[in-house]
């Protein structure tokens, strides 16, 4: 879920500022925390709202039931996987990919929290400790003291390398799940550019405003899309050799993708996807159903 990733790019950022005195350790990490959690929830319900509204009209567009469901975490993945259909999973038809995506998010999920919420109990035994380069220098870094950490919490210590491995393999199943939901959704909604998009959403927080983006796009058939591309290439092939060799070129050279991806606007069915981000601020221009 974008909310980790948002938590670990902030984290990078306000951990770099003088926030913590060595003499206050505590009350710099709450800080950090205070910083880390609250940007990165308030761009998560940006990017939530953003991915809402797109799903929700794409999925009334398509008299899909319980569209509100695109504002709900998890069930915005269940969505988007119903509106993309059939995926392909290493050629292996997959019908249920959206579900199979939410069940790694939950579980993802639930793991990288269980990793966060430790973090935050041990705050309070956290120290400045003084480790050695391989040369001999020295540098101080803050981290958790076991031997001030109580009994009852001496578990964590040694059960948080333990959650990390699994947090990196539950991302990494994730990933994979997320990859074959997001390019069978955009080879319907962004033809031209299905990986692209896919790339945006999945290996960045991004997927919100990506499907934002492409709501006005009419879903097409992604076979059929690039039977047209090739015939297109073929043709603009034969026109060259023509000209090149004086001869008069073939007719019917217009651009079989003239109307694609602007929203449907000549039948709604053939479509490739317009320019995904020129109509930010613009009322949604290019829509479908107007």
């Amino acid at each position: 879920m974008e909310f980790f990733t948002f938590c670990n790019v902030i984290y990078e950022i306000v951990s770099s500022f003088p926030v913590i005195d060595p003499n206050d350790i505590e009350g710099g990490l709450w800080r950090v925390a205070y910083w880390q959690f609250g940007a990165a929830s308030a761009l998560f319900l940006l990017c939530l709202v953003l991915g809402g509204f797109g799903l929700y009209k794409m999925a009334k567009r398509r008299n899909i039931p319980h569209a509100w469901m695109g504002f709900l975490p998890f069930a915005n993945t269940w969505l988007a996987g119903k509106l993309a259909g059939e995926a392909n999973f290493f050629g292996q038809k997959m019908k249920r990919a959206g579900l199979y995506a939410m069940i790694a998010e939950i579980v993802y999920c639930a793991i990288t929290a269980l990793g966060l919420a430790t973090n935050v109990i041990l705050i309070p035994y956290n120290s400045v400790q003084t480790m050695s380069y391989a040369d001999g220098s020295t540098y101080q870094i803050v981290r958790v003291d076991s031997s001030r950490v109580p009994t009852g919490l001496r578990w964590m210590c040694d059960g948080e390398l333990y959650v990390t491995i699994f947090s990196y393999v539950a991302e990494l199943v994730m990933i994979v799940f997320f990859c074959v939901l997001f390019v069978a959704f955009f080879r319907k909604y962004y033809a031209r550019g299905p990986i692209l998009m896919t790339f945006l959403s999945v290996l960045f927080p991004f997927r919100g405003i990506v499907i934002f983006a492409v709501r006005n796009n009419a879903p097409v058939d992604y076979n059929e899309f690039m039977r047209r591309r090739m015939e297109q290439y073929a043709r603009q092939q034969q026109q060259y050799y023509a000209s090149q060799s004086g001869q008069t070129p073939p007719a019917g050279g217009d651009d079989p993708f003239s109307d694609a991806g602007r929203g449907g606007s000549s039948g709604g069915s053939s479509g490739g996807g317009s320019e995904p981000f020129s109509d930010f601020g613009s009322g949604g221009s290019g829509s479908s159903e107007g």
